[in-house]
């Protein structure tokens, strides 16, 4: 603790330099070992946009030029779950680079000098310099607090430097951005037309009277349905089951636990700490130097003082006990009067991880790879996974840019064999996944398009069995006489509903039947005392009579409804951009244009072949 300590306050500039070419090197050697810049790929390039293709040395630059921000806004270098947000800004800010610029550049928008003067200290602030310098006691921003601080640079360090510059300069694409989404703000207009129609939605009104009968009123065990009606339904109703590439495993995993000799090993070494924890002299240095909490010294009253510690003198030391896969023991170390009559109890906390040796390590790892090397299709895995008492799970829908599976986060190593190197049926080597080996078998694939039936068959059944019944209702129906509800659910018997419904024009769903546009719009183009035929909608059958209806009188001015349709068209959700450059604030565009730039720009995403 104590060399860690004087690294820290003696060392910085040397553990700086060595953390940059830590980072540096990490990240390139993960680049590489699976990326194709030293042949472990066919292909070097990373994805496409606007006809352009991105290398993954162009991408690795991007990747480094963030990592380097990050090391300069935070003081340490990322861990892998950082590596991975970094790598997805990356890829965001070569988006903005190369679809978002040049959008920008064809309308002529830029950020000049005297923006960027205005934005930092002028009368045009920008919103995260104003939260930076805001008073936290008072909420007052101070322009003075701005200046000051620039001021101050002139003697700052050159991280605190450079973090300065690193944030100044994402205030132009922030700036870019908010014009360029100005442009289009301004262009939301509502014409009388879309005026009027918004104020006959909301004030049309309509009355019904019908009688429903709901497909459920058929059992599904009635309806027999052939394998190839299946697959014409899925042929002729095709862009309702549009799917993105995803594949299927089964997978066993070995966990990492420790062995009957680990666990002996934590135990004696707990009760030696405890009769040591017994002598110390200096309870606070004891546990910073033995214990595996990163808090290990803990301050109680009265009213929170745990129950084992209740009563007990100064020095008391509690039992050991098993909490999350740790030892923990408690040492009162001192009580102390709070005014007259409030006492505080200081408390050392002692926790001691169980550990894995190498041994049992290498032995988990040894019967992992006996499994795997011993199957080599899903039928001799599911065998020897059954012989071996070992549970297999199943993860379906796995996309390519996944990073967990099922429960375990940090699964990448598994969904880069699946779009790699894996197919159907075959099986994976080892793979470490946190705290267990895993093995799995590539069970089924869905490619991109039209989904797979086995993928889909349960929705396309009912679907189908569905239609079946629509058949059989509306020819018991068709064979009776429509004179009103009421009679026609009497002809009709068990399974007819009858119902009264009032509905705007803009609602989609009526009492009892539930969502059913397709009624709400029918209604409104009847006349009164007027009943249509039988036809069906999502969930069954149904037959209705308008009573009545109110359409509003028109308006010489619908300027009203049109400004709240301008206003309620303004509210677009939003998606990210960029989140540039890491530690700042998100870049945002209303949904549409995200989504509209992504598809005009072709952008190819190939990153899941190599992270």
């Amino acid at each position: 603790m104590a060399l860690i300590g004087t690294l820290r306050n003696k060392m910085g500039k040397i553990v700086v330099g060595v953390i940059m070419m830590t980072l540096l090197a990490f990240i390139g050697t993960d680049l590489i070992g699976n990326s194709s810049l030293l042949g472990g790929n066919s292909t070097p390039d990373i994805g496409e946009m606007e006809g352009k293709t991105i290398t993954n040395a162009a991408f690795q630059r991007k990747v480094d030029e963030l990592s380097y921000n990050f090391f300069i806004n935070t003081g340490n270098a990322p861990v892998q779950q950082e590596i991975d947000h970094i790598r997805n800004q990356a890829w965001n800010a070569l988006i903005l680079q190369n679809v978002y610029e040049n959008q920008f550049d064809e309308l002529g928008l830029s950020v000049t000098d005297e923006e960027m003067v205005e934005m930092v200290q002028g009368n045009n602030i920008n919103s995260q310099i104003q939260q930076f310098f805001t008073d936290p006691n008072t909420g007052i921003f101070s322009k003075q607090n701005v200046t000051n601080f620039l001021a101050s640079l002139k003697s700052a360090t050159p991280q605190q430097i450079n973090s300065w510059i690193s944030f100044e300069k994402s205030l132009v694409p922030s700036r870019l951005i908010e014009k360029y989404t100005n442009l289009f703000a301004k262009t939301v207009y509502a014409n009388k037309y879309e005026a009027k129609n918004e104020y006959f939605n909301r004030n049309a009104n309509a009355t019904i009277n019908y009688m429903y009968v709901p497909f459920l009123n058929i059992p599904d065990s009635s309806i027999k349905v052939s394998e190839k009606e299946l697959k014409t339904y899925l042929k002729n109703h095709a862009s309702e089951f549009e799917r993105e590439e995803t594949r299927n495993i089964e997978y066993v995993s070995f966990e990492m636990i420790p062995s009957t000799a680990d666990t002996a090993i934590i135990e004696d070494e707990v009760a030696e700490l405890k009769e040591l924890f017994a002598l110390a002299t200096n309870d606070s240095s004891f546990v910073g130097i033995n214990s595996d909490d990163q808090l290990p010294f803990i301050t109680y009253k009265e009213d929170n003082l745990p129950d084992l510690l209740v009563d007990k003198e100064i020095d008391y030391i509690s039992e050991p006990t098993i909490v999350n896969g740790s030892y923990e023991f408690y040492k009162l170390s001192r009580i102390d009067y709070q005014g007259t009559d409030s006492l505080v109890y200081r408390v050392a906390k002692m926790k001691k991880n169980f550990f894995v040796s190498d041994e049992t390590l290498n032995e988990i790892y040894r019967q992992a790879d006996f499994f795997s090397s011993s199957v080599s299709t899903p039928e001799e895995f599911r065998k020897l996974a059954q012989e071996q008492g070992l549970k297999i799970s199943k993860a379906n829908r796995i996309n390519k840019n996944a990073q967990r599976v099922e429960n375990m986060l940090q699964a990448r190593s598994l969904v880069l064999w699946l779009y790699n190197d894996a197919s159907v049926g075959k099986v994976s080597d080892v793979k470490e996944i946190e705290n267990q080996y895993v093995i799995a078998v590539m069970t089924g694939e869905q490619k991109k398009g039209v989904a797979n039936l086995d993928e889909v068959k349960n929705q396309v059944e009912q679907k189908v069995k569905n239609q079946k019944k629509a058949e059989i209702i509306l020819s018991k129906l068709n064979e009776l006489e429509i004179t009103d509800m009421k009679s026609l659910v009497s002809a009709y018997g068990e399974g007819a509903q009858e119902g009264t419904a009032d509905f705007q024009f803009f609602s989609n769903s009526i009492t009892i039947v539930g969502y059913a546009p397709e009624v709400i719009g029918l209604a409104f183009s009847l006349e009164e005392e007027e009943i249509t035929k039988a036809f069906d909608i999502q969930n069954g059958i149904i037959v209705m009579k308008l009573e009545a209806k109110d359409i509003p009188e028109d308006l010489d001015d619908y300027s009203t409804f049109a400004q709240e349709l301008q206003a309620s068209q303004r509210l677009f959700p939003s998606v990210e951009v960029a989140d540039f450059p890491l530690s700042y604030y998100r870049l945002l565009v209303p949904r549409e244009i995200g989504d509209a730039m992504k598809k005009f720009a072709e952008i190819e995403d190939m990153r899941y072949k190599f992270f």
